[in-house]
């Protein structure tokens, strides 16, 4: 019997076979459970930008009997340590909503349909990459809901694109936290601002245009503070502005897949970074070069809101000052 500490340093042919190759779910065997989750397949670089370990939910809704989750945020304490949630204001931090339902009639890649699916499509979420995305679930023993695999892809105008994101889901505890139940729960977030993953994608970006590297002194792009970065463009842009930033991230981001590095920015090397930042400077798209220079006043933005980096600048003598 597989089971999903077997997985853990499993190939993503692997992983595939066993979606492919998993037992049926019980929805009912799912409603009231929190599952810890852990990321396989993807690699460190990518996983540094989302997270190794989570939680997943699954929930009966009492006013329309839907089987419905979020994903918890969890702190990185290490892929065995305990689950602790990321809290704010005293609650625990969820984000991608989802439906969980049958297979029949959801495009999915061949073979995805011996489970359930996870639809993000089908829940309160922010525009942006989450509502594309789909996980088809599986147990990994027959008849016992305790461990399931699961694995996102894309649907994108009717197509499906597969994706290297697996997971396995562990039983942990019951439900002792449901967002909705609470006003500022999934339903309101803001549909302007960047998902967590889409502001990896941004710093990813703003890191190779902004590429100190921590030479000279300098402090490493990545090394400075980029929370306040985002709280106040939150909070002061204005709203086009803030609708125009997800297009440019997801074009730059993506671009090099047809751009002849066959892979997007942030899976790039960082001679493979600099080269498609010079090609795309030298677009014939004038959306491609706007986004380039857009980012490019962001990034110094960002890199200069660290007071470190202030500080640094600020104790640099005036020219000719003995």
């Amino acid at each position: 019997m597989t089971t999903a500490r077997d997985l853990r340093d499993a190939s993503t042919k692997v992983l595939r076979d066993c979606v492919i190759h998993g037992y049926p779910i019980d929805p009912d065997s799912l409603a009231g459970w929190v599952y810890r989750g852990t990321s396989l397949g993807l690699p460190d670089v990518v996983a540094k930008l989302t997270w190794k370990t989570f939680q997943k939910t699954f929930h009966r809704d009492p006013s329309t009997g839907k089987l419905i989750g979020w994903n918890v945020r969890l702190e990185q304490d290490g892929i065995d340590a305990p689950s602790r949630p990321k809290t704010k204001r005293g609650r625990p931090v969820t984000e991608w909503n989802y439906e969980v339902i049958s297979p029949e009639g959801v495009p999915m890649p061949e073979g995805f349909d011996r489970g359930l699916i996870i639809d993000y499509s089908r829940a309160a979420n922010p525009p942006g990459v989450v509502r594309f995305m789909k996980d088809p679930l599986v147990a990994l023993s027959e008849g016992s809901a305790d461990e399931l695999l699961g694995v996102s892809y894309a649907v994108v105008a009717g197509r499906t694109m597969e994706t290297p994101t697996y997971f396995t889901l562990e039983r942990e505890h019951p439900i002792d936290y449901v967002p909705h139940d609470h006003p500022r729960g999934a339903a309101s977030i803001s549909p302007l601002s960047l998902t967590r993953v889409e502001r990896g994608w941004a710093e990813e970006l703003f890191s190779a245009i902004v590429p100190t590297g921590g030479d000279e002194g300098l402090l490493a792009f990545m090394s400075a503070d980029r929370e306040t970065f985002w709280r106040c463009f939150d909070e002061s842009t204005a709203p086009l502005v803030r609708a125009g930033l997800r297009p440019m991230v997801h074009t730059l981001t993506f671009l090099p897949l047809v751009s002849g590095f066959r892979k997007p920015f942030f899976a790039l090397s960082e001679d493979e970074r600099e080269r498609f930042l010079q090609h795309a400077s030298k677009s014939r798209a004038y959306f491609v070069r706007q986004s380039l220079v857009t980012l490019k006043t962001l990034a110094c933005f960002a890199y200069f809101d660290d007071p470190r980096v202030r500080a640094r600048y600020d104790a640099t003598p005036p020219p000719g000052a003995p």
